[in-house]
């Protein structure tokens, strides 16, 4: 949980320059959306890869037994 959260806050903070830099509607638009998408996904990618890891490794674990 605490490095979800970290990992929020570092998104946030590394969009918030870009942000106030930003002078266009577009420009606010990739700065604020984009990382947060990227994020998203990421994050999503990971959680997918830790069930399956933890998925095959409970399946070996039974087979040995």
């Amino acid at each position: 949980m605490m490095n979800d959260t970290k990992n929020v806050l570092l998104a946030w903070t590394s969009s918030f320059a870009t942000f106030w830099g930003s002078r266009e509607a577009g420009e606010m638009l990739s700065a604020i959306v984009l990382p947060i998408v990227f994020f998203a996904v990421g994050k999503t990618a990971d959680i997918l890869l830790q069930l399956y890891f933890a998925r095959r490794r409970d399946t070996k674990g039974r087979r040995e037994k």
